[in-house]
């Protein structure tokens, strides 16, 4: 093996051992029941919204899902994960019990927001995690 090889190998083993992390714990779904009532309590709110602030009762949506979504997953991403799926299935049972429009937006819009979260995330965290691997490798960090 090549110096290049035994380095690209030890590479890849570092940037999996770093993305075995994944650890769904009381936390995650603690997170997921959080989501799920703040979607709720947010639902009822764009429900029983007045006609004048009816459209910033449902971009309240974005706000309530990106930004304690981001600080949580600040934390720990994956409670971030959870409580944005939390967040996106309130709307399914939203829909069918009480109002099919405000559940079926919540979902959809939870969702979107999810995936490009997730795609950020996910990409950055790899993306660090390679950097840090590799730089730590070469000794140019202490």
């Amino acid at each position: 093996m090549t110096l290049l090889q035994k380095k690209t190998e030890s590479n890849r083993n570092d940037r999996d051992n770093a993305e075995k992390d994944l650890r769904l714990n009381v936390w995650t779904f603690l997170f997921v029941v959080i989501g799920f009532v703040a979607s709720w309590v947010n639902m009822t709110f764009i429900q029983d919204a007045p006609r004048s602030i009816e459209v910033l009762a449902f971009l309240s949506i974005i706000f309530t899902t990106m930004i304690p979504g981001i600080i949580i997953a600040l934390v720990n991403r994956y409670w971030g994960y959870g409580y944005l799926i939390g967040f996106a299935i309130a709307g399914i049972p939203f829909l069918i019990i009480v109002d099919l429009f405000i559940g079926g937006y919540t979902f959809a819009t939870t969702l979107f927001i999810f995936i490009i979260l997730w795609l950020i995330f996910w990409k950055a965290w790899r993306s660090l995690s390679s950097i840090r691997t590799g730089s730590l490798e070469e000794g140019h960090l202490q």
